[in-house]
């Protein structure tokens, strides 16, 4: 505005020597009023700047008027003029200690304050807590300690100690009002609390503070006998959102002489619940003298001079009458003046459009979130519907537009998600939780290592490997570790080929031979002593250096005495990741731009961290220091600077304070989300007891109450546009719009476009037609010149399908090489029967593994190895590489232990029963190889048992356990490839040539338990039993039925017949394996749910086939 209306030079021409209010409706020019109110009273005669000061809301707010005097006032300002309560308060304890010769005050972190509560309560008995009607498991909850900490800031705020709140209870229970007994014991309860960490950071921290105490201490100053000078003028902006704490320092300053005059429309009040005072603006002298002001009022019930603003020029008539609708609802809280204001003017139409507030309902997340960055990119380039006179759009900046949620985490998530669709975004909705960037934690873990705080355990390293410092996928992790294994054996067959050409003999004759290694041994050993050359010549071993590399700069940083942020540095600068995280986020395009600007904004806020820990000169360790920043979900309020880019701001109501845009929508106006009438500060009351000490009930905010501050944020965010207002909420089976989008009923629209206003987006769009129609000229035009350009998916050749494939050789050439072979294993047998598609997908790396598999295989090892019926040693077996199960929860952990030792007790039944039985065992993990013609048909059966019959002759049945939860039919069991490949093993001898009924010779019970290698590969020179079958031995609960803990299911033995038709099908099972394509059973396999496989994601019909 480059005039004042009358209104406005009302407000400017207010007497500075007395209290005064400026009401004004969103958008009236409040903000503008107090600048120019400022510059003209700094060059008024007997004034300086110094003799003013504006209060802004927050520190973002700040900054901006800050920005905006500096460009108004002709001269160089002396020291910053714009400052936060905080701030003040910090500015004035500051100064009387500068003065008084004493350290500087510093603001105590939310994380620090967090702690120490959170020790505190360690130490308080559960006697003690139960007394307040708590319990020790509420105490422990981080939503416990937030409440705690709110309830401190109510005290603060009041200006009141635990003894002053026990006098003020007492007096209560004397006058006949002392309410509720259990709210009572509750605030006893955390005043002792608050208590004892006071006197314990007072001790540990003497001179840090929290936001709250910063400007209880600044008051208390003021009230004291120092000579601390206060400005003559306070200029409070966005007053409508100061706290009891504000309020009281503004009283402290109004007793040392100062006169404050306060801007604002309570109606768009955010912190209302968190102690804010709407009605402050209303009766400014009346609450200044509430909270200590020792002047008389200036008239009647505290009024004062009171001018309200008459005109709003941010927006048109049309988003003027529905925020003007919206506070209208809201109670007046002593003040409604303001609403009477009308809009000056329209808002143009090249920037609002025909249609300026748009309400729309979509039927999930995905499309909610299409259509809003369909709307954002729409604006950008300028397109969309035209004017009613056909104006043209113009495009809208990223930085004019923004998108509004109720939470913090609701935003977070809304950032990503348009992130993900190319819509740059930055969130502005409270400070960073580094805990939530995965650089951020892998740091953290690097420097706990290189610091010898917690060194790194092997499979760490590979988590590392597989993260942002590695750079691997999970595929890429996985054959990482098959490629360490695969080495490490052919390595220990290369250590006993020395062994047998007698280059390893002790000075005694004797001979070691060293067998492989363990996984974590050979990990360890690669990231402890990173070779010249990766350990494995392949991608992950290359990552797996440069991660080992990586903490090996870090652990030198230290050794030379470094500081934990010279390590950090040099772990930083090791990784290599700022070049190419620079070069993307300096590309500005899509979501890798958007992921690079976040994560190095999350780097700066650890490395200001750092910096904050050394120049506070804490008490705090830094290994306490690196958990504090791993595990607290606190934001941190940091300084460091942020990525400056052109982004859309997605952010909260509170976010928005003292901020408009051309654009502005809004997300989540969903019942039970917005509004949110749960009771808020339920926990301990902190509600009630901060209406208590101002006067009123003790009693939490009703639900008229609480929906009218919900309302008023509702309000805050609407009124943020100048041009335009998108409301979109989800209609769906269980969401549905809540009351507040109710209130656009008249602005509803139909479902709003979802696609992708981009490259890509446009590419699909253009094939999707000449899919329908090859001869859309339009289409085919667009893809040809996208094409031209280089955008994917525009070529033809790159098109899913189009391409040859890459080889068309088989996985063995049978007919190339007469000497190849198939291996054939019988578990993979019916799999490649079943669909060949899934075998070769789990053969080729794309299977994968679930934690049941593995307990099914941590129960074949103890089979193995145990001997005795013993079920707890047995248990103890599977449990002792319980930690190394892929678990996905910690419920499913618990779930499947119960199953574990179910099937524990089952196999202790099974070898309790064997004992009995009469028959003995000849071999555990007994191998076999059998060559069939071009097939090899190699496998491990579990046991093999021999019986003798009453003929006196031996026979050998084979078993092989099963953790599974299905049983066979008995169809299934004569058919059973793995028992028939078993018997045929036995029939063949080559069990008897791998010395499996060796042990029989020898005494098989001298020992509680054998390893792999004492049956499967000793030498023996028994001659093999004659075959008696194969049975299955099925131990999971589900398979067993009622009142048997195991169940057997028996193969009878192979006659010629079966044994011809068998070696037929493992002939035929190697032709299917060796080929060089591979057919998908969809009807039988890849599309039925009881047969899961990796198959189905490959029998998707391609996108561009419709």
């Amino acid at each position: 505005m480059s005039e004042f209306d009358p209104s406005q030079l009302a407000a400017i021409a207010l007497d500075p020597g007395s209290h005064a209010s400026v009401l004004g409706a969103p958008g009236s020019g409040k903000t503008t009023v107090l600048i120019e109110t400022f510059l003209r009273q700094a060059d008024a005669p007997g004034w300086s700047p110094n003799d003013l000061l504006v209060l802004a809301p927050n520190r973002l707010v700040a900054k901006s008027l800050l920005a905006r005097i500096e460009a108004g006032y002709p001269r160089p300002l002396n020291g910053s003029p714009v400052r936060t309560a905080a701030s003040l308060g910090f500015t004035i304890l500051s100064r009387a200690r500068a003065v008084a010769n004493q350290p500087a005050p510093r603001l105590l972190t939310g994380t620090a304050h967090d702690e120490a509560i959170e020790r505190e309560l360690a130490r308080v008995t559960d006697e003690r807590i139960a007394a307040a009607g708590l319990t020790r498991e509420l105490t422990e909850t981080p939503a416990f300690r937030a409440e705690l900490r709110e309830l401190w800031r109510v005290l603060d705020d009041a200006g009141v100690d635990v003894q002053a709140l026990r006098r003020a209870l007492t007096a209560a229970d004397d006058a006949g009002h002392g309410g509720d007994s259990e709210l009572r014991a509750q605030w006893e309860f955390a005043a002792e609390v608050i208590s004892c960490v006071r006197a314990q950071l007072a001790q540990d921290r003497p001179h840090e503070f929290p936001a709250s105490g910063l400007m209880r201490a600044a008051r208390d100053l003021l009230a004291g006998p120092s000579e601390i000078r206060v400005p003559r003028l306070i200029l409070v902006d966005d007053a409508q959102e100061l706290t009891e704490g504000g309020l009281a320092l503004l009283a402290a300053c109004a007793n040392r002489g100062s006169r404050v005059r306060v801007f604002g429309d309570p109606d768009i009040a955010t912190s209302a619940f968190q102690g804010g005072g709407t009605a402050v603006l209303s009766r400014l002298e009346s609450e200044l003298r509430r909270r200590g002001h020792a002047l008389p009022a200036a008239g009647p019930d505290g009024a004062n001079e009171l001018v309200v603003l008459e005109r709003v020029y941010r927006h048109g008539p049309q988003l003027r009458e529905f925020v003007g609708g919206l506070t209208g609802r809201i109670g007046a809280a002593g003040a409604g003046a303001q609403r009477r204001a009308e809009a000056a003017g329209g808002a143009p139409i090249a920037l609002a459009g025909p249609y300026p507030i748009q309400f729309a309902r979509a039927a999930s997340s995905a499309e909610q979130l299409g259509a809003l960055a369909h709307r954002l990119r729409e604006r950008r380039l300028g397109l969309g519907p035209v004017g009613l006179r056909g104006e043209t759009r113009t495009p809208v900046p990223w930085s004019q537009m923004a998108v509004i949620c109720r939470s913090r985490g609701e935003a977070a998530r809304a950032a990503r998600l348009l992130a993900a669709q190319q819509v740059p975004t930055g969130i502005a909705a409270g400070g960073i939780v580094l805990r939530e960037h995965t650089i951020v934690r892998e740091l953290i873990r690097l420097m706990q290592h290189a610091l010898d705080i917690n060194p790194l355990a092997p499979d760490e390293v590979l988590g590392l490997v597989g993260g942002t410092l590695g750079g691997l996928d999970p595929i890429g992790v996985r054959r990482l570790r098959a490629a360490l294994v695969l080495q490490e054996k052919r390595e220990a067959r290369e250590r006993a080929a020395e062994v047998a050409a007698g280059d390893d003999t002790e000075a005694d004759g004797s001979v070691s031979v060293a067998g492989p290694r363990p996984l974590d041994e050979v990990v360890a050993e690669a990231f402890a002593h990173p070779g010249v050359e990766p350990v494995v010549d392949s991608r992950g071993g290359r990552a797996l250096r440069r991660v080992a590399l990586t903490a090996l700069a870090g652990a030198r940083m230290h050794q030379a005495g470094g500081t934990a942020r010279e390590v950090l540095w040099a772990l930083w600068d090791a990784s290599k990741l700022a070049v190419s995280w620079e070069r993307e986020a300096l590309s500005g395009k899509g979501p890798r731009s958007a992921a690079a600007n976040r994560s190095l904004d999350a780097t700066v806020a650890l490395f200001y961290a750092l910096q904050r820990h050394e120049e506070q000169d804490s008490d705090q360790s830094v290994a306490d220091l690196l958990v504090a920043l791993d595990t607290s979900a606190l934001p941190e309020d940091s300084l460091a600077a942020r990525s400056v880019r052109d982004t859309i701001t997605v952010t909260t109501p509170q976010g928005a304070i003292g901020r408009e845009f051309a654009v502005v929508a809004i997300l989540g106006p969903q019942e039970g989300v917005w509004p949110n009438l749960r009771a808020r500060g339920s926990m301990l009351g902190s509600a009630a007891l901060e209406r208590w000490l101002r006067g009123g009930e003790a009693s939490a905010p009703g639900r008229r109450e609480t929906m009218h501050d919900e309302l008023r944020l509702f309000a805050q965010s609407c009124s943020r546009a100048t041009g335009e207002l998108l409301v979109l909420a989800l209609a769906a089976d269980e969401q549905h719009p809540g009351p507040f989008f109710g209130f656009g009923r008249a602005h509803a629209v139909d479902a709003l476009p979802s696609s992708r206003i981009t490259l890509r987006g446009s590419v699909a769009e253009m094939r999707r037609r000449v899919t329908a129609d090859p001869t859309d000229e339009a289409a085919l035009a667009a893809l040809v010149t996208l094409a031209r350009e280089g955008v994917p998916g525009a070529d033809p050749a790159d098109w899913y399908g189009v391409a040859p494939p890459s080889t068309m050789a088989p996985l063995t050439d049978l007919a190339g090489d007469p000497e190849a072979t198939v291996g054939v294993s019988p578990s993979q047998l019916e799999r490649s029967e079943e669909c060949p598609l899934d075998w070769v997908i789990s053969k080729l790396g794309g299977g994968d593994t679930n934690a049941a598999a593995g307990i099914g295989t941590l129960l074949h090892h103890a089979l193995e190895t145990i001997r005795e019926p013993d079920p707890e040693r047995i248990l103890a077996a599977v449990t002792a590489e319980w930690d190394r199960l892929p678990f996905d929860a910690e419920w499913e952990s618990e779930r499947l232990l119960g199953t574990a030792r179910a099937m524990s007790q089952a196999v202790a039944d099974y070898l309790r029963e064997f004992e009995g039985s009469g028959r003995e065992l000849a071999g555990t993990e007994a191998s076999f190889a059998l060559p069939l013609g071009r097939a090899m048909l190699t496998g491990i059966v579990d046991r093999v048992e021999t019986v003798v019959s009453a003929a006196g002759s031996r026979e050998t049945t084979v078993l092989d356990l099963k953790t599974g939860r299905t049983k066979p039919s008995a169809a299934e069991v004569t058919e059973h490839a793995q028992l028939q490949a078993y018997q045929l093993a036995t029939l063949m001898g080559a069990f008897a040539e791998q010395g499996a009924f060796a042990e029989q010779d020898a005494d098989a019970g001298a020992g509680e338990s054998a390893g792999a290698g004492e049956s499967a590969d000793a030498v023996g020179t028994a001659e093999a039993p004659a075959n008696g079958g194969a049975r299955l031995l099925y131990v999971h609960p589900d398979a067993t039925g009622r009142g048997q803990s195991f169940r057997e299911f028996a193969q009878e033995p192979l006659d010629a017949e079966k044994r011809e038709a068998f070696v037929q099908r493992v002939a035929a099972a190697a032709e299917v394996m060796a080929a060089g394509r591979f057919t998908a059973r969809v009807e039988h396999h890849c599309t039925d749910e009881f047969r899961p496989g990796s198959c189905q994601i490959h029998i998707v019909p391609a996108v561009s086939a419709g």
